[in-house]
């Protein structure tokens, strides 16, 4: 009965940071076409070349840049652990600046901060993997306990992840901005309108990826709980 509640609330609780959110899918399919914008940010160099020069502008130049050429590939990520940029194949994309900048912005942030949600975040992935192990063979009996556990980590996992990735998202805008500025007074390749049009549309972009992500963020632990409550209550009837 106890997972019965558990898992009702869960549910509740995704559907009102959903209305809160007021996350729109649609929207931000709409928000990533736009030609016009896309034709001014073609103008700048490869993605390789951007993330140089704004590691340079950050005085962090010791990071790996590595280019993924896979077509099927979008998500760019910025690995701690060997000190290197990823970089999607997002030439097509004219978020593609902003993206880079988020991933330079990472590469600054408290190393300490970065290496715990690494590992906390792989401990995290295979506790609740053991956890739905052990109770499916019932060497874990007591379900709600392992509910409160998942819980603590998943809140854990959030407000760190949640932190790093606010602050690299809220900043890429602004560091994307200056970098473009800066390159348009040595390379006249588009005028300072074109930039502010650019940003513009990153600002639109931003008002409703950022909270899609923060969402999809809060989602992943609750997931976790709902897959282990149903599992419990299988087990319990079993």
């Amino acid at each position: 009965m106890e997972n019965i509640i558990v898992l009702l609330i869960c549910i509740l609780v995704i559907l009102v940071i959903y209305f809160i959110f007021n996350i729109n899918i649609r929207k931000i399919k709409e928000a990533k076409e736009d030609n016009k914008i896309k034709g001014i940010v073609d103008k700048f160099p490869n993605n390789e070349e951007i993330c140089k020069a704004i590691l340079k502008m950050l005085k962090n130049e010791e990071v790996n840049i590595k280019q993924n050429d896979n077509p099927k590939e979008k998500t760019s990520v910025y690995v701690a652990l060997t000190n290197t940029i990823h970089i999607a194949n997002i030439d097509n994309i004219y978020t593609r600046i902003q993206t880079v900048a988020h991933e330079c912005l990472h590469s600054i942030q408290s190393r300490r901060m970065l290496m715990f949600n690494f590992i906390f975040t792989n401990i995290y992935n295979i506790y609740f993997v053991l956890s739905i192990i052990l109770t499916v063979l019932k060497i874990f009996n007591n379900t709600s306990l392992q509910i409160i556990i998942l819980l603590f980590m998943g809140i854990t996992f959030y407000i760190v992840r949640a932190y790093l990735e606010n602050d690299a998202m809220i900043k890429a805008k602004y560091l994307a901005e200056k970098y473009m500025h800066e390159y348009i007074k040595e390379n006249e390749v588009c005028s300072k309108r074109e930039v502010e049009e650019v940003i513009t549309k990153y600002d639109e972009i931003n008002k409703i990826g950022i909270p899609a992500y923060n969402f999809v963020l809060f989602l992943k632990p609750m997931i976790k709980i709902i897959v282990y409550s149903v599992v419990a209550c299988i087990i319990s009837f079993v």
